[in-house]
């Protein structure tokens, strides 16, 4: 899919698709809602933050089609965050100049750290949904909520799945197996490293290389020679969009070969990874959210939801398939819209906080799987879990867990490059 320019993602924001599916009279008496929506929409996180962005407007389309949030239409405040360095003043400019009392972003950890703390000294609630660094929800802030887990947790969760799965399937002694982890360097990256390197620990396993390197970074061909020499049996990696294609270009050029690839969501789950290696792409492992689970698993409500968003997504997008990151973004705002806003009954800070502490979701009650918990003291979502995915015939697939796999994992080994057509 292609990216939203900026002149066309401002226009597409003030609600103007949203608003054309109610009557013209709903929204007529009252002056609309505002939400202020923080996403990298250009620059190197552009293909995710887009992602994001498209589940949001389908949330805000439906949420007005259906009468608004308090009889107003919903109305998005939309700030464009590049990278970290735009997200003091982006986040401001929202406050001061749109008057929001809600933002929803940001995607990036390295964009959530500065932004909320932006938030929080104007007592906004600022709604995170996919920054997993432990450190967003480490700092004691009242007005921040999280709805995805932990880094460490989704890093700890890709490493178990490795020594769980992966190492029987191609025949590996756990205590023998060479594993190498490859990560960004933001504080993503980092505690992903930290929470693999912490269950692979436990297990006796050997890190052969660990090594973070810069998102922005064109070359990666270091990197590949590395471990070309050290020839790790399987790779834990956590990368973004264009670096994750660009390592994997360059390791299938200088035919370097892994038993088995495990990614921690980033760009190794979605569609612009398949589309850039074909075939090639099979058999690879995710670690992270999903879209592709099985709807069996939800509750009536949300398989229901599940069904209309695969639907009107494909419908919209020329018959592509909804990413995780377009899954989370939805989950997001359509609760917002839908459940805290609702509850609370007005636009204050104090309610929408209460409402959000008050929600209890059992696992199943959203279209990624995940309940609704705020832990009390974090305020990170206690019912959200990684997911297990695999590449099959260009497509992405949940594995585990149960209930919401659909397919068991093949591929163990991991053929060749160019080997791999028929996974």
């Amino acid at each position: 899919m292609s990216k939203i320019s900026r002149r066309s993602f401002a226009a597409m924001a003030g609600g103007g698709l949203a608003a054309a599916a109610a009557s013209p009279s709903v929204f007529a008496q009252k002056p609309p809602l505002k939400i202020g929506v923080l996403l990298p929409l250009s620059g190197p996180l552009a293909t995710l933050g887009n992602d994001v962005f498209r589940g949001f407007q389908l949330a805000q389309e439906w949420a007005n089609a259906e009468g608004g949030v308090f009889g107003q239409q919903v109305e998005f405040a939309v700030a464009d965050v590049p990278s970290s360095t735009e997200a003091v003043s982006q986040a401001n400019r929202l406050i001061s100049k749109d008057g929001v009392k809600v933002i929803v972003g940001s995607y990036a950890s390295s964009i959530s750290l500065p932004a909320s703390q932006v938030a929080e000294r104007n007592k906004v609630i600022y709604l995170e949904q996919g920054a997993v660094a432990d450190d967003v929800t480490k700092r004691g802030f009242k007005y921040l909520f999280r709805m995805i887990y932990p880094a460490t947790t989704l890093g700890a969760g890709a490493a178990r799945f490795v020594t769980d799965t992966i190492a029987p399937g191609c025949g590996l002694e756990v205590p023998k197996m060479k594993v190498a982890l490859l990560t960004e360097d933001s504080a993503n990256g980092t505690a992903i490293a930290e929470g693999a390197k912490g269950w692979l620990a436990q297990k006796g396993v050997t890190v052969v290389d660990a090594t973070s390197y810069s998102y922005k970074t064109t070359d990666m061909s270091s990197m590949v020679q590395r471990y070309k020499s050290l020839q790790p049996d399987v790779l834990i990696a956590c990368q973004y969009t264009p670096d994750c294609i660009l390592f994997a270009r360059q390791s299938r050029e200088a035919g370097l070969n892994f038993k088995a690839v495990i990614g921690n969501g980033g760009g190794h789950n979605v569609g612009e990874y398949a589309d850039a290696l074909m075939d090639d792409v099979n058999g690879v492992f995710n670690a992270g959210t999903s879209v592709n689970i099985n709807p069996a698993g939800l509750t009536p409500e949300a398989a229901a939801l599940f069904k209309r968003f695969h639907e009107e997504h494909r419908k919209k997008h020329n018959g592509r398939d909804p990413s995780a990151h377009t899954g989370m973004g939805f989950t997001a705002m359509y609760l917002l819209l839908k459940r805290i806003l609702p509850d609370a009954g007005a636009m204050d800070t104090e309610k929408i906080r209460t409402a959000a502490l008050a929600l209890d979701m059992p696992a199943g009650s959203t279209i990624v799987g995940w309940g609704v918990k705020f832990d009390p003291t974090t305020q990170s979502n206690t019912r959200a879990f990684p997911t297990y995915d695999q590449w099959r015939a260009r497509k992405i697939v949940t594995i585990a867990p149960e209930p919401f796999g659909l397919i068991k994992p093949v591929a163990m080994p991991l053929p060749v490059w160019g080997k791999r057509n028929a996974i």
